[in-house]
């Protein structure tokens, strides 16, 4: 059974990358970087075989539990998870749980992302060939230690699928995984001011190697000092891990096989909304498409969880101010700000699916369609970039700086706006779909999602590079230079406005039946 569920990942992998060039385009790139940190890490773990056995031991245990740590929360907070083998398309099969489980795992080192941490791993056996003991251990604790990461992923993501099929469970949720990701931003500065203080390393990976996250990694440290029975111990304490996290995996997967299609729950609503957003904006085709979006923005969870996370992310920026660790990055908030909602929108034509032949029957036109889809972010742009600003002088006490803050942020919203209008018209790439769990994607999209949303981003970024020119030289004290950069992305940014949607409704208009081909395949 788990030579079939590695052969069918790998099919369908490959039946993808052929209907899809940009996710070919993609893997390879992915492939190109992976090669890249493979070469770095191999180097790194080289070099350890010279070190000291405790600078080997603190330096791996750190890294292992780092690497464990992310397996286990990316796949849940970054968009765009490849999901190819979903549990839940299996329920119509009559395969029991406990064959499915082994061969679902075993699928999830497809890919390259498991492949560079599976080779890395089991490197580790050359920083500990110091001892015939360790080099015996080193290669079970390896193994260990990937399946626990591919395992703990798992089971954190077949958790967060569970609670996204209630609507309650949904919005809750989305919101809850942005505020924990704004938490750990927020503690960013702290996190990193104390693992250069003294001694800190070392008391982290004495804790770390205690820990679910760490018991594999640090075994091997333990019998190349001598310690056989500690290394011992804590490899046997990793394999419990890895079997109570399959035992948690093999509960979820129950839910997902039994009830897979579940996407609502509690009692019906009572309370008439109205006709919200239709009921006042205008009665045009651009008011419609605007009403919808904004509709959007208020119930659907992809759109809730988008607009927390650029809401609250910025804030980060304000702990150094308050740490004392330093204010250019505090005025950096409202630049932050209209940049993610400049950028947001580049993909907003994917999140409609199958329904955007709704625009194509009623003949909406490109115009109304591109100005309709940006009225949600520019309606939260229109609050929090004079918010940001205010508050990014406020913390730092540099008032004079308020133009230029709001300058920059203005410049990189609007310049955001006309490249995603374009982008959103000329190249479509996977999302969750109505329902889903907004942190997945369908079977090997996470390579593409990852170009397109890099190159959105580069684009803007690049554009705006003499506007943050002026804003760098105010911050040197040029106070003239804020009121140039604010009156540069007045003009410039809504040159780049008008000319971004002006091209993206001719693209739109030309190749929106395509675009709905598009989106039938990528689902």
């Amino acid at each position: 059974m788990v030579a079939h569920i590695v052969a069918l990942k790998w099919l369908l992998l490959r039946n993808g990358l052929r209907r899809s060039t940009p996710q070919l385009v993609g893997l390879i790139l992915a492939g190109v970087y992976g090669l890249g940190v493979l070469g770095r890490g191999l180097a790194w773990l080289i070099a350890l075989r010279s070190a000291t056995a405790d600078e080997a031991r603190i330096a791996i245990t750190l890294a292992g539990s780092a690497v464990t740590l992310g397996w286990a929360l990316i796949p849940v907070i970054a968009y765009g998870m490849d999901d190819t083998l979903d549990p839940a398309r299996f329920a119509t099969l009559p395969i029991p749980r406990r064959r499915l489980v082994p061969g679902l795992l075993v699928s999830s080192l497809v890919g390259v992302p498991a492949v560079v941490t599976t080779i890395l791993a089991f490197a580790t056996v050359t920083t500990w060939s110091r001892s015939v003991p360790a080099m015996v251990v080193a290669p079970v604790a390896a193994a260990v230690g990937v399946l626990t990461c591919v395992a703990l992923g798992r089971v954190t993501s077949a958790a967060f699928v569970a609670m996204f099929r209630h609507r309650t469970g949904r919005q809750v949720l989305s919101l809850l995984v942005v505020l924990v990701a704004a938490a750990i931003w927020l503690a960013g500065a702290s996190i990193m001011e104390r693992l250069s203080a003294p001694g800190f390393p070392a008391e982290a990976a004495d804790v770390l190697g205690w820990t679910p996250l760490g018991l594999a990694w640090s075994a091997p440290a333990d019998v190349a000092g001598g310690s056989i029975m500690t290394g011992l111990l804590r490899l046997v304490l990793a394999v419990a891990v890895l079997l109570a996290a399959l035992l948690g995996w093999d509960i979820l997967l129950r839910g997902a096989l039994e009830n897979p299609r579940a996407t609502s729950g509690g009692r019906a609503a009572t309370r008439d909304p109205g006709l919200g957003p239709f009921g006042w904006l205008p009665a045009t085709p651009t008011g419609a498409v605007a009403a919808r979006a904004l509709t959007s923005w208020r119930w659907d969870p992809r759109y809730v969880t988008s607009g927390a996370l650029m809401l609250v992310a910025p804030l980060g920026l304000l702990l150094p101010a308050v740490t004392g660790g330093g204010r250019i990055w505090t005025l950096a908030m409202a630049p932050a700000a209209g940049f993610m909602l400049g950028w947001s929108t580049h993909n907003d034509i994917a999140y409609d699916g199958t329904a955007f032949w709704g625009h194509l029957a009623t003949g909406v036109s490109g115009r109304a369609d591109r100005i309709g889809r940006l009225a949600p972010t520019g309606m939260l742009a229109s609050a929090l970039l004079p918010a940001y600003a205010t508050l990014g002088c406020a913390a730092t006490g540099l008032w004079s700086l308020w133009p230029a803050l709001f300058g920059a942020g203005l410049g990189l919203l609007f310049t955001g706006f006309g490249v995603a209008s374009v982008m959103s018209a000329m190249q479509l790439h996977p999302v969750p779909g109505p329902g889903e769990n907004p942190f997945g994607a369908p079977p090997g999209s996470s390579a593409l999602t990852v170009v397109m949303q890099s190159l959105a981003g580069a684009t803007v970024f690049v554009l705006n590079l003499p506007l943050l020119g002026f804003g760098i030289g105010a911050l040197a004290g040029n106070v003239w230079m804020g009121w140039l950069c604010l009156g540069v992305a007045v003009v410039f940014g809504s040159a780049a406005l008008v000319l971004g949607t002006w091209w993206g409704a001719r693209i739109y208009e030309r190749h929106a039946p395509e675009l709905l081909g598009d989106l039938s395949r990528i689902r």
